[in-house]
């Protein structure tokens, strides 16, 4: 592709980290669990700095599939807003990563809105593959619902579901299935830059096989690692989002998409699917953009925060 594309400034803040950005391909199809511990590592050699003013604290709830503990990771700002909730995935391609590695963007969202986020370190492929991660994000939802007023303080019938990449990937599908269970309880959900689905054949997804941070070629090891061997053409409820079949039940929607992403063509599908259906629905595609872009300072990612802050709740 033309690098030039790239906006310029964030092109400038990537290329001036002091480390390695890019996924070594044959570790993440071959040993996907020395990537994941290194990013546990890093994450915890590199803690972002906590504000006096949040609490953060870990709650482990039971999976209702098979009695694993799924830790919960809260922030809880003084004089918080009890209205104001939001469930939260992370990002790592189904594969890696943990909720404290975005930690400053939770403080960021803590801090400036008033809200309690539940932040859940859903199980990792490919030790544990679909449905499980669905089902711990699900599980997260129902227990804020039943407990969050007693343990937490808070109202869970105003809930915002928030996730990136993979992550998104997640809080849609939890979105779709609380519809399916007629749970009412999800207001908006805001998905940035998510993942739809698993066909890799959008022009979005041909063209950028060589851009930095997240390409076709990891995808598809993604997808491999996430439903496992032969089954990564199938299209299956909560794994393909577009095979849903009752979207006008789910709530409104922000999308947050990338010019220069792979996965740009499929958040855009799956707007166009939510508009027809008769959701309220916005999509914003950020011109000049590259997935994972809010991770690096720029004026694009102040744009975006300003646009996040504005949005999250209703």
């Amino acid at each position: 592709m033309d690098f030039n594309r790239i906006n310029i400034d964030l092109k400038n803040s990537i290329e001036n980290v002091p480390y390695s950005l890019e996924i070594d391909e044959n570790l993440f199809l071959n040993a996907p669990e020395i990537i994941q511990q290194e990013r546990i590592e890093f994450t915890k050699a590199n803690p972002f700095k906590k504000p006096d003013h949040i609490a953060v604290k870990d709650i482990f709830i039971p999976s209702s599939e098979d009695g694993y503990e799924i830790r919960l990771h809260i922030y809880q700002p003084e004089g918080f807003n009890r209205d104001r909730i939001l469930l939260y995935f992370h990002g790592g391609g189904y594969v890696f990563g943990l909720p404290e590695q975005v930690d400053d963007q939770m403080f960021g969202i803590a801090d400036t809105l008033k809200a309690i986020i539940i932040s859940v370190d859903y199980r990792l492929s490919p030790q544990y593959r679909f449905p499980i991660p669905v089902l711990d994000g699900f599980d997260a939802l129902r227990w804020t619902i039943e407990h969050g007023e007693s343990k937490l303080g808070i109202n869970s019938d105003r809930i915002t579901v928030f996730g990136a990449s993979a992550g998104g990937h997640l809080a849609a599908a939890v979105t779709q299935m609380a519809a399916h269970h007629n749970i009412k309880n999800i207001e908006h959900q805001f998905l940035l830059y998510p993942v739809i689905h698993n066909r890799l054949n959008t022009p979005s997804m041909e063209e950028f096989t060589d851009i930095p941070l997240w390409n076709k070629s990891y995808a598809k090891i993604a997808w491999l690692h996430f439903l496992g061997e032969g089954n990564e053409d199938k299209s299956i409820q909560y794994s393909d989002l577009t095979c849903y079949n009752a979207f006008l039940r789910l709530p409104q929607t922000t999308i947050v998409a990338c010019e220069l992403d792979p996965l740009r063509d499929e958040d855009v599908e799956y707007a166009q699917l939510l508009y027809k259906a008769g959701v309220k629905t916005e999509l914003w595609v950020i011109p000049g953009a590259l997935h994972v872009f809010d991770l690096f300072d720029s004026p694009v990612k102040d744009e975006y925060n300003t646009f996040l802050m504005n949005r999250l709740f209703k």
